[in-house]
């Protein structure tokens, strides 16, 4: 087996477990939440398609951008599916509720590891195929996900939470690990 043709059946298993979950554990219950998938799914399914147009197209990766590219898509998998395991239930991106509060597991690593994992693996793709359009769309995904953790963030600094989380914030990072608390 090739190292694209791995590296596809990689990715469709990734992104069919990607789907599922976006339907299986995410609440769209507001109105907040529903627009930002207006704007979240079309550009996440356009990176889709993209991806796999480019996995058609000949196309020889040199064995370093093949590494990096499935070492994006281990760690993003890897962080989703421990992240999942962590929380039960979640709220969409834009959710004006809290529902409940993890700081355990991957999110006593990073405060958002979701959005991490999501963004490893379309970091992957992009690496792998270093195309204008994956370039565009990740750019857009990443800002969106760092925007839809300030809002969460001040919704939840909004909420009966609020001490707890501002104590969890000193000690845990936004989107990277704090290595001086490993240090400790």
């Amino acid at each position: 087996m090739t190292m694209q043709l791995t590296l596809l059946l990689t990715y469709i298993t990734i992104i069919v477990g990607l789907i599922w979950a976006r339907y299986r554990y995410f609440n769209v219950s507001t109105n907040s939440s529903r627009k930002g998938a207006y704007f979240y799914d079309p550009i996440v399914s356009v990176h889709i398609v993209a991806t796999l147009y480019e996995f058609t197209q000949p196309n020889n990766p040199k064995v370093l951008v093949f590494l990096i590219s499935a070492l994006c898509y281990l760690m993003g998998t890897s962080l989703f599916v421990l992240s999942i395991r962590n929380a039960d239930n979640l709220d969409f991106a834009f959710s004006d509720k809290v529902s409940n509060l993890v700081t355990t597991g991957t999110y006593a690593l990073v405060r958002h590891p979701l959005y991490v994992s999501y963004a490893l693996v379309w970091l992957g793709s992009t690496v792998l195929f270093n195309s204008f359009l994956l370039w565009i769309t990740l750019a857009y995904l990443i800002a969106f996900y760092i925007f839809s953790a300030i809002k969460e963030e001040r919704v939840i600094m909004n909420s009966e939470y609020s001490r707890e989380y501002e104590d969890y914030c000193q000690d845990v990072g936004m989107f990277l690990p704090r290595i001086r608390e490993w240090k400790n």
